[in-house]
């Protein structure tokens, strides 16, 4: 089919306010989400405000990944009013162009974006986060700072091994090195107490703590000196038993995803919440051209402005009505109640039907 100047020109339209649409929505992230972040580095050590927003950018990706449809849902309505406000949709219907003709530049658009979200947007967004957390992991390590006896710097530092919580107590230094260091061990499994190790002097690097010239105390036994202890550390993702599982699943792009779903079942768990994000990325191009239908109702509204502001509240609420349904799916999927693929593409497609369904009976009858 030929693309006419039409086309383009409502193309253009629809892109630019999905990006003013998109826009602020990052900017709302940032300014929320940086008030958090220097929460989250406040009193750590070689952290500041530039460090609080390099950490909110990272995160900016996969959020406006979740926001896309309310984006594409506010740039289409954006659209849709500047058309009708200055009466060029009037204007085409007189000149004979049916409204399915410049609803399919919308269409073409919101497809388009969708598959810029699953193919590029998704995996980039999976990537920072993933720096993100180890990043944030690796920095706020030193739990807190304050000042002891004589002025001096202590630090509360946290780390994990394979089967160990570790809480560390210690004079700061530099170059990774501590002096009056104390190292509290606790089983991973269930927190509990295992010893106390009382050091000169100590090394972290990305790999292990090595503790010298210390002294090792366990309930029920006699102290045992030691010249050289090592502790590996770990610094990948937390798993899932420590962190929210849906939140990661969230967090991966969609070639993680199934590699994880097996993963999940072959140690035991259910591999239901990764298939559902499987599939609900899949279906974000279905999803956001419901959103665009649902915006294009709006296009056939009254010539009044009060009907037109009807019609396009009506829109945002329809669009909450689809996320919560989609949201309430999700959950009946993770529970096991539903299939993961027909809890993630029914409610798009649902109200994709729904919306052709409105634009249909209004433009034919």
């Amino acid at each position: 089919m030929r693309i006419s100047r039409l086309d383009l020109y409502i193309f253009r339209l629809t892109l630019f306010g999905i990006l003013v649409a998109a826009g602020g929505v990052c900017l709302s992230i940032i300014l929320v989400d940086i008030v958090e972040q220097l929460r989250n580095v406040s009193g750590v050590a070689n952290a500041n405000t530039f460090t609080a927003l390099r950490f909110t950018l990272m995160r900016t990706p996969g959020i406006l990944e979740l926001a896309l449809p309310f984006a594409v849902l506010v740039g289409s309505i954006v659209t849709f009013m500047r058309l009708a406000r200055s009466s060029e949709i009037v204007a085409m219907r007189a000149s004979g162009v049916s409204t399915w003709r410049f609803l399919s530049p919308v269409a073409v658009l919101a497809a388009l974006v969708g598959l810029f979200a699953i193919f590029i947007l998704g995996p980039s967004a999976a990537r920072l986060n993933l720096a993100y957390e180890t990043q944030l992991q690796a920095l706020t390590a030193v739990a807190t700072t304050k000042t002891g006896e004589g002025g001096r710097t202590m630090m509360w530092i946290k780390d994990r091994t394979p089967d160990m919580q570790l809480t560390i107590s210690a004079e700061a230094g530099s170059a990774g090195l501590y002096s009056n260091v104390t190292l509290l061990a606790f089983a991973k499994a269930d927190s509990r107490f295992l010893a106390r190790y009382d050091a000169k002097t100590a090394r972290r690097t990305d790999q292990a703590w090595t503790l010298t010239q210390g002294v090792k105390s366990a309930i029920g036994s006699q102290p045992v000196p030691f010249e050289t202890l090592t502790f590996p550390i770990l610094k990948d993702r937390l798993d899932d038993s420590q962190k929210n599982k849906d939140a990661t699943a969230r967090a991966m792009s969609i070639w993680e995803l199934p590699r994880a779903a097996r993963e999940a079942e072959a140690s035991g768990g259910s591999p239901q919440r990764y298939w559902l994000q499987f599939h609900r990325k899949l279906a974000l191009p279905i999803a956001l051209l419901s959103m665009a239908m649902i915006a294009a109702v709006l296009s056939l509204s009254g010539d009044r402005f009060g009907q037109r502001a009807i019609m396009a509240a009506a829109a945002i609420s329809a669009g909450l009505v689809v996320y919560f349904v989609n949201d309430i799916s999700g959950a009946l999927a993770t529970a096991g109640y539903a299939p993961s693929w027909i809890a993630a593409w029914c409610p798009p497609l649902a109200a994709l039907f729904i919306a052709l369904a409105t634009v249909s009976y209004r433009e034919d009858g």
